[in-house]
């Protein structure tokens, strides 16, 4: 019923040069267009932003393995499972330290 739906009220119209058409087993078609940016960046280019891009992540994994405390003893799926705990036990420490705040201030 989803195929009848898509194909009624859709326009159909030939891809333009610059539109990829991939068919899918499920019988439905993927139009996708490539970017203009993306058309214009030579290969070399976008090799030197991928290299970027990925110190850039290797960066941030190590400054969050000197936040995390026992980081450095952690594998990347290890660390942001941890680190998920971390923000949890902090985010309780919090809550904490207002619900004492708030009863000390009753108290004066």
């Amino acid at each position: 019923m989803e195929k009848t739906l898509a194909t009624s009220h859709t326009k159909r119209s030939s891809p333009s040069p610059s539109t990829t058409v991939t068919a899918r087993p499920d019988g439905f078609t993927r139009r996708t267009r490539q970017r203009l940016s993306n058309a214009t960046t030579s290969v070399s280019e976008s090799d030197v932003e991928d290299d970027d891009d990925e110190e850039a992540v290797e960066e941030k994994i190590e400054t969050l393995q000197t936040i995390v405390p026992g980081g450095t003893a952690l594998e990347v799926d290890e660390l942001f499972e941890e680190t998920a705990s971390y923000i949890l036990a902090l985010q309780c420490q919090i809550k904490a330290i207002k619900v004492l705040t708030a009863f000390l201030e009753r108290c004066d």
